[in-house]
């Protein structure tokens, strides 16, 4: 019976042992897996200069640091606005710092950069602070001319709209040159001084003066157009000739004023 009780807690024991080494080894395991590896990428980023202008080709940098006894491979990727730009590989001995760097073609504007380290697992720091990177416009000779040019043409179109505007409505205020013949029943026959002429002439040949005819129904009263219509007529088609032409029309008082200057 002793022996029994014996053989039992022999089982029992061995089990155990048995168990615990089992667990043990599965949280070595586990524990190894889940290790933090002792290698980091650098917190900051820097360029290749100090002043980026646009279209400027520079390049940006970023450190890895391996404080691990082994190689460590894998990629950089470099991100501008939140888009990689690109994917560098890299290799990193035991013990040591090595450069990550990317070549870019600024474009204007206010970046926001920064560097992760991919395809490596856990590591002590996987990517970089994000930093500002202004790239500033470069103004040229011909960015210059090109803008002033569009700012010249656009003022000139609006003036010549309000300038055409305002001749047309100067050219309506023109009085008619033809002469006007009332008749007593309310109807007006506007006639050409051609038709006049004609007229008169037919009635000079025939004997009989048509200024003079009178009908039993019907009596005609002619209004002669003066000269001072004709000398009005001509003044408004001169200022809307001006108006419509106001450019050359500023050039000459503009040179007229400069003459009378430097007289």
């Amino acid at each position: 019976m002793q022996n029994k009780y014996l053989l039992n807690f022999s089982i029992i024991i061995t089990v155990l042992i048995f168990s615990f080494g089992f667990f043990g080894k599965s949280f070595a395991q586990t524990a190894s897996s889940t290790d933090t590896i002792n290698a980091e990428i650098l917190s900051n980023i820097w360029y290749s200069t100090t002043t980026v202008n646009e279209g400027d080709n520079i390049f940006i940098y970023a450190g890895f640091q391996n404080h691990s006894g082994k190689s460590l491979s894998g990629n950089a990727g470099f991100y501008i606005d939140d888009l990689q730009i690109s994917k560098v590989p890299f290799t990193a001995s035991p013990k040591s710092l090595i450069k990550l760097e990317t070549p870019y073609l600024a474009v204007r504007g206010n970046h926001i950069v920064y560097v992760k380290v991919l395809d490596i697992g856990d590591l002590l720091g996987s990517v970089t602070e994000k930093a500002s990177l202004a790239v500033k416009y470069q103004v040229t000779t011909s960015d210059v001319l090109n803008t002033a040019s569009n700012v010249v043409n656009n003022i000139t179109n609006t003036v010549n709209n309000y300038a055409d505007n305002l001749a047309n409505y100067v050219e309506g205020l023109k009085q008619p040159t033809t002469d006007v013949t009332t008749q007593n029943n309310d109807s007006t026959i506007v006639k050409t001084p051609a038709q006049i002429a004609q007229e008169k002439l037919t009635g000079k040949v025939l004997g009989v003066s048509t200024e003079n005819i009178e009908n039993a129904s019907t009596s005609i009263q002619k209004t002669a157009v003066g000269w001072g219509t004709y000398i009005l007529n001509w003044l408004l088609d001169a200022l809307a000739f001006i108006i419509r032409h106001w450019a050359w029309t500023l050039v000459i008082i503009m040179i007229f004023v400069v003459y009378l200057t430097l007289r």
